[in-house]
């Protein structure tokens, strides 16, 4: 509720979280024991990206040896208000042509197989699709890329302008939780991120 509505409900009484709020998760596998259960898919649709951390480098590890987090002190750069005030300036400048909208729509509906259960009848142009998904990205895959991408051209890319690589260089943080494999990908060694690459490498970019 929090994720999606912006609201949390004790009992019978809804609070509505102020607008600048967010929640960040860290993702255990399932596999470490007590304490950790899978999230459902619909749970996991609404967090906007997920990032994978690998261990740090060795030479970087070691800074971590007799390290006082108490000594680290940040300064604030800018206050919440201008915060949500500068979201909203690049949701209405920052330029997404209406091919690129339509490239976001049909990368996501290359994720899911035809599955007459869920009525979508599309074949996907990734045979890794047809083959490992069970269940393939959701419309808010789609909402969530047409906003992110705005984001990251303008701090990444430094222009008011979206391409067709911004889009793709997003593809692993917006659907890497949204695609669930099956069986199939598991006998065979198929991973999440490989079928995204060959999602990307088989729709056709405008």
């Amino acid at each position: 509720e929090g994720l999606q509505d912006r609201t949390v409900t004790v009992g019978k009484t809804t609070f509505e979280l102020p607008l600048f709020s967010f929640a960040i998760a860290t993702m255990n596998p399932v596999e470490l024991g007590q304490g950790t259960f899978p999230l459902s898919e619909a749970a996991t649709d609404r967090f906007a990206i997920m990032v994978n951390i690998p261990y740090l480098p060795p030479a970087e590890e070691e800074k971590l040896v007799g390290f006082d987090f108490k000594q680290v002190h940040l300064d604030s750069i800018m206050s919440k208000e201008r915060i949500i005030e500068l979201r909203g300036a690049i949701t209405r400048e920052v330029f997404l042509h209406e091919k690129l909208a339509k490239y976001i729509r049909r990368l996501v509906g290359a994720t899911r197989p035809y599955n007459a259960e869920t009525e979508w009848y599309q074949h996907s142009p990734s045979e890794l699709v047809e083959k490992c998904v069970d269940l393939g990205a959701s419309p808010r895959a789609t909402i969530c890329w047409g906003r992110l991408v705005k984001v990251w051209t303008i701090l990444q890319r430094r222009r008011a302008e979206v391409y067709p690589e911004d889009i793709q260089d997003l593809a692993r943080y917006v659907l890497s939780h949204r695609v669930w494999l099956g069986p199939h990908a598991a006998s065979h060694g198929v991973s999440v991120e490989m079928v995204i690459d060959d999602v990307l490498a088989r729709v056709p970019v405008p």
